[in-house]
């Protein structure tokens, strides 16, 4: 705001009689301005303490000097703009003449804010020594802030930190990830590091950020064993009702009336979601707590797709869904709990039945992808926003996709879902598009053939203690001559592919597998179903070979070798069956 004082510093000063307006210098000019249109007056005295009279300045005088005043500030002004231009671009040459030593002020900034960060912040170079650590860091690694970054080094070398990261590194993908450590203290670190890349795409190193989430663990911890101590409280009472209900229904207490009937079986109905409800905390509380009980076998994800299908049938049939499965290729069993995953698969196809309108369809598919098991329910639903999806695995998280009863649930299903597959080592994830349906994946990884093998053998054996069933191990090899095996390694491939998929059809049991345990050897086994199904098997597998061969490998030297062992006619050692099996073979060759 521009002063009277500043534009009357070579004013003359004179009395003027007829100047009725008298104002201190210090008034700014746009209120001496109001005072005179107020009062009337075309001129204005000043008063100054350096004058022994007034300086009398007219409007027109007044307006002009305001005017003078305002070019020697803009000229001021563009003065000032060219010496700080000169200075940056000044600045500008000297960085860009050497960019390997920045301006010391910088440097220090840079120090300043690394050093005073809230968060533990480690730098690893492209070779992944420690250049850098923050004083936060060191401290939450059981350092002081004197320690230099050899002793840093030291410390996440003994803690497996920099292993860690080096083994997610083996991805060309991936750029990077976030683990969870006990550090010293018993404090639990969260690790999370991201590559540095340069304008080349070059890697230059690594940084981390460290978190002590100690203290939210274990609120998380009281909050589940809160959650597990008031599910089974409520379990007992929750049992007594619903027997006592059963036992009116059933007529226990003497005659109900229809309308009595009504209310009860409502109650029934809600008493068996209450039940759900209950259980799914449960399940909940031991997934965080890591004691929900796994007990794995090998099993055929093919087999559990029929039965969960079956189990739907009913449901989808009622809302007028079509409910099918398209699996036109061999899928590899899997060493998992079946229960578990059944209840995966169960939770994701009564989903889809539920969000998907009458005339629509869902549809489940499982295949091998790599050295995982995939499995996806398909629907044509309403589908899930983009925004949801992020959120849709969270605990108590509900999506209100459709209005109606039915609808609401307790939010835990798919947090259960996504704990499942996490404690089988596996993945769980959703492709979606609002309107236009969804798919639900959850893959499961492959274990070692032979292990898988010895794991079922081991499980029929026991038991056979308690049930003697008869079952046959079939080990199919295709022998090539030494010279052309490396040749003819794909077409061998492609041929004990097709196999696999045609000898599914028999693999219809839970005793039953199928597995490819080298490039160029599948071993079966297979449960009787009814007497002279094994030796109906053995024509039926020998036959499937012989047309393979013959129509697209006729001219390829491949030799098919057939073993077979019973058990228990053969033996009862399982080691001892596969053994047999390997022996006939051996005599073919």
């Amino acid at each position: 705001m521009i002063k009277i004082t500043d534009l009357i510093r070579n004013a003359q000063s004179h009395q003027q009689s007829d100047c009725n307006l008298i104002v201190d210098a210090d008034l700014s000019v746009q209120e001496a301005l109001d005072w005179m249109d107020k009062e009337g007056c075309n001129s204005i005295g000043i008063d100054t303490e350096d004058c022994e009279n007034f300086i009398v300045l007219s409007r027109q005088e007044l307006l002009e000097r305001l005017l003078a005043e305002l070019d020697n500030a803009q000229e001021n002004l563009m003065r000032i703009d060219e010496q700080l231009q000169c200075s940056v671009n000044e600045e500008l040459e000297l960085i860009g003449s050497s960019p390997e030593e920045p301006a010391p002020r910088s440097d220090r900034t840079l120090e300043l804010a690394f050093a005073n960060m809230t968060e533990g912040v480690i730098i690893l170079d492209g070779a992944g020594a420690v250049q850098k650590a923050n004083p936060p860091a060191k401290i939450l690694l059981g350092l002081s802030e004197k320690d230099d970054c050899r002793t840093v080094t030291t410390v996440m070398d003994d803690l497996g930190i920099r292993e860690l990261i080096l083994s997610d590194r083996t991805e060309r993908t991936c750029k990077s990830g976030q683990f969870r450590i006990r550090a010293a203290h018993q404090k639990v670190l969260q690790i999370t590091w991201t590559q540095m890349v340069d304008g080349d795409r070059q890697l230059l190193g690594n940084v981390l950020t460290l978190h002590d989430i100690t203290d939210r663990l274990a609120a998380d911890r009281a909050k589940t064993e809160f959650i597990a101590a008031i599910s089974h409280e409520l379990r007992t009472p929750l049992t007594s009702l619903q027997n006592s209900v059963s036992n009116i229904l059933a007529g226990v207490t003497g005659k109900v009336s229809s309308k009595t009937r009504c209310y009860l079986h409502t109650m029934k109905s809600d008493c068996r979601r209450f039940a759900d409800l209950i259980n799914d905390l449960l399940d909940m509380a031991k997934l965080e707590a890591g004691s929900l009980p796994i007990n794995r076998c090998v099993m055929n994800i093919v087999t559990m797709v029929g039965d969960v299908i079956n189990d739907f049938a009913d449901q989808a049939k009622k809302r007028q869904v079509e409910l099918l499965c398209e699996i036109d290729r061999h899928v590899s069993p899997v060493y998992a709990d079946p229960k578990r995953i059944r209840q995966v698969l169960s939770n994701l196809v009564s989903n889809a039945v539920k969000f998907t309108s009458p005339g629509g369809r869902v549809c489940i598919r499982s295949y091998d992808a790599g050295d995982d098991v995939v499995t996806v329910v398909e629907d044509t639903g309403v589908g899930i926003s983009l925004d949801l999806q992020k959120q849709i695995f969270s605990k108590f998280y509900q999506i209100s996709r459709q209005a109606g009863p039915g609808y609401n649930g307790s939010g835990l299903g798919l947090a259960i879902c996504d704990g499942i597959v996490a404690v089988h080592g596996g993945s769980i994830w959703v492709q979606s598009n609002e309107g236009k349906g969804s798919k639900f994946y959850f893959s499961l990884p492959k274990t070692n053939p032979f292990i898988v093998l010895r794991k079922h053998l081991g499980a029929l054996a026991k038991r056979s203690g308690r049930k003697a069933s008869r079952f046959g191990l079939f080990i199919i090899n295709f022998d090539v001559p030494g010279e052309l095996k490396e040749r003819l390694k794909k077409t061998v491939g492609s041929l004990v592919g097709e196999m696999l998929t045609e000898i599914n059809p028999f693999v219809n049991g839970t005793e039953d597998i199928a597995i490819r345990t080298e490039d160029s050897e599948i071993i079966l086994v297979a449960s009787e179903k009814q007497k002279g199904y094994i030796k109906t098997l053995i024509e039926k597998i020998q036959k499937i070979t012989q047309n393979n061969l013959r129509k697209k490998y006729g001219n390829a030297p491949i030799l098919p070798m057939l073993g077979v062992a019973v058990y228990p006619t053969d033996s009862h050692d399982m080691v001892e069956l596969e053994k047999m099996a390997r022996h006939e073979i051996r005599q073919m060759a």
